[in-house]
């Protein structure tokens, strides 16, 4: 039963419970600036009353917890919104790096060079042997070649760049996961369901690390019963179970279970890294395919390669540019050394081959079509003296065009049988050298031979007596003799001086269609500068489009970190009004205990 002096307790619990009022605000002051922590509250409630006959007594303020502000569902939107700037911030700063390796402004890039080229070739068919048109154009190939060969190796740069990057941000993903997994462990030796206690800065720092680590890699988070902060009586609080946090649907985080990633580029010749997942038996799983979020996912996105274990063909955009520049170059290369062949030579030389005698060309690997080519023979005063067609389809052999180029054949249909091409030139391939050769049986008579091309690329694939040297934009270069000595270059067909067929050629090999042949077995028909103003526009494009996206995505960022934080974080002013509020109450509280003070004195007083 209620008496004067337990009437003390009802002030004393308004004292005690808006002191604690007061330090949560104070509280929430002190980390006004702390962006991850969350406003916390007091819940409170009336005491359990004292029931008469016929009313209740209020025993005072009951304090029943203290929780943060926080909303689950907004949260989460603005780890979404904050991982999809972050994909396409990075993403962006790459592609516009990427971007300025081809100018192509002022006279500045390879297309500029393209030129250059093209026009020393036309340079020298006015003048075909004229020593100092030929140093020109050899300075001319050497600045393109070399150009194709810088914009290739800034990218590859690029790519080694962010391959570093994403190492780094693996290990501080992994750095984060450990430290939530400590965490959890924490939370759940602290909190008390039944008693309403709860770990309300550990979890905001749990939120901070999650929100860090969704910025590098995207993770789904899953948390089982969860009770926001949206509570009216001591059954609800922020409490939750079970949480797992997996990446590339994997569980890094699982209670306070902690499964590294891990980094693999030991088979890769560049040092690419592929991402793998440590789990529990201590078997790895590759996740470079199934990482498309956060900073790492950009990388990936960027830089993803065949040299990456279990990449699947799935590359990324860097890695496609590359393989476009090289592209480019081949086909390039390949249609000038078609051309080129046909400038009359002593004999011809192919470049070592990586097949056997007996495989078919056109499933070889080489860019064989079906088709033929003539070889045609001169003498020293640019006469042709006869000529050898040599037919490609689907199932010749190395062995079959050596075979036709050496049968026993009347090639000027004279019925003679000592002028004919296998009577003045013999043809060999052999496993062990792996060269196709066509050499003069007496060098004395000082023939020469062209190879005119019809539809098979045979000299081009094969890099017969070529002009320039290498396969793709890595290896692109002139051919080591005009290297060492420009006045070799040829610019005639038949071996005359006053000849500048192959020079015409050249010149017109600027407006001809050519086929390209791209890394994924597509084919491209167009001219080379064309084709290179095509793969330049592809890295322009994706990165407007990209810098497009990235801007949305910043705007809608912006959005719902506003709406964020006016859910959660700290309001100076309004902490201020119930700091007023709260003080006001107190001091209330104690004028009670005053007045009740004063009762009991004046009861005792009576007493005496």
């Amino acid at each position: 039963m209620g008496g004067i002096l337990s009437s003390l307790n009802t002030p004393y619990t308004g004292i005690t419970g808006h002191q604690v009022m007061v330090d949560t605000v104070s509280n929430n002051i002190a980390n006004a600036n702390n962006s991850f922590y969350s406003r916390q509250v007091v819940r409170s409630a009336a005491e359990t009353p004292l029931w008469r006959q016929n009313y209740a007594l209020g025993q005072g303020l009951d304090i029943v917890t203290v929780e943060r502000v926080h909303n689950e569902y907004t949260y989460s939107r603005y780890k979404q919104a904050s991982m999809d700037k972050t994909y396409y911030d990075t993403s962006f700063k790459a592609l516009r790096e990427a971007s300025s390796f081809y100018p192509e402004i002022d006279g500045v890039g390879v297309y500029n060079d393209l030129q250059n080229y093209f026009n020393a070739w036309k340079s020298l068919a006015t003048k075909s042997g004229d020593p100092a048109l030929k140093n020109t154009l050899a300075e001319h190939t050497n600045t393109l070649t070399q150009n194709i060969q810088d914009t290739r190796n800034r990218l590859v740069d690029l790519q080694k760049k962010l391959n570093e990057e994403m190492a780094v941000a693996v290990k501080e993903v992994n750095r984060l996961g450990e430290q939530i997994a400590t965490i959890n462990k924490q939370i759940a030796e602290y909190e008390r369901k039944d008693m309403n206690k709860k770990a309300n800065d550990l979890r905001d720092l749990r939120d901070q690390y999650e929100y860090e680590l969704n910025n590098l890699i995207g993770c789904d988070v899953f948390k089982q019963n969860i009770e926001g902060s949206a509570a009216t009586d001591k059954g609800i609080a922020d409490f939750d179970d079970d949480y797992t946090l997996t990446v590339g649907g994997r569980a890094l985080v699982d209670g306070s279970t902690f499964h590294p990633l891990t980094l693999d580029n030991t088979q890769s010749p560049n040092g690419m890294y592929t991402i793998k997942y440590l789990r529990g038996d201590h078997k790895e799983f590759n996740l470079t395919n199934d990482l498309t979020g956060g900073k790492i996912g950009a990388i990936l996105d960027l830089i993803r390669s065949d040299e990456m274990i279990g990449c699947n063909g799935n590359l990324g955009k860097l890695q496609n540019y590359i393989n476009d520049l090289d592209t480019f170059a081949n086909g390039f290369i390949e249609a000038t050394n078609n051309i080129y062949a046909q400038s009359a030579r002593p004999g011809a030389q192919s470049d070592q081959l990586t097949i056997n005698a007996g495989d078919a060309l056109i499933n070889s690997g080489y860019n064989v079509k079906r088709g033929s080519f003539d070889v045609v023979i001169y003498n020293k005063d640019g006469e042709a003296m006869g000529t050898r067609t040599v037919k490609i389809d689907i199932d010749t052999t190395m062995n079959d065009v050596i075979a036709q180029l050496n049968a026993n054949v009347d090639d000027n249909g004279d019925g003679d049988a000592t002028n004919d091409f296998d009577d003045m030139f013999v043809a060999t391939f052999n496993n062990h050298t792996k060269q196709f050769e066509i050499s003069p049986k007496n060098p004395s008579m000082e023939l020469y031979i062209s190879i005119q091309d019809k539809g098979t690329n045979f000299a081009g694939a094969l890099g017969v007596n070529r002009f320039l040297g290498g396969r793709d934009a890595q290896t692109i270069e002139l051919a080591e003799p005009y290297k060492s000595d420009p006045t070799l270059i040829r610019s005639y067909k038949e071996p005359v001086g006053g000849n500048f067929d192959i020079a015409n050629m050249m010149q017109q090999l600027q407006y001809d269609k050519i086929t390209f042949n791209g890394h994924g077995g597509e084919e491209y028909s167009e001219t080379i500068s064309g084709f290179f103003n095509f793969i330049a526009s592809r890295v322009a494009s994706e990165t407007e489009a990209t810098q497009t996206t990235m801007q949305t995505k910043q705007a809608v960022y912006v959005a719902v970190q506003n709406e964020y934080k006016m859910e959660s974080e700290v309001s100076i002013d309004d902490e201020l009004v119930n700091l007023i509020r709260f003080q006001s109450g107190y001091g209330a509280n104690a004028k009670m205990v005053t007045a009740i003070d004063e009762m009991i004195t004046t009861l005792l007083g009576m007493k005496q």
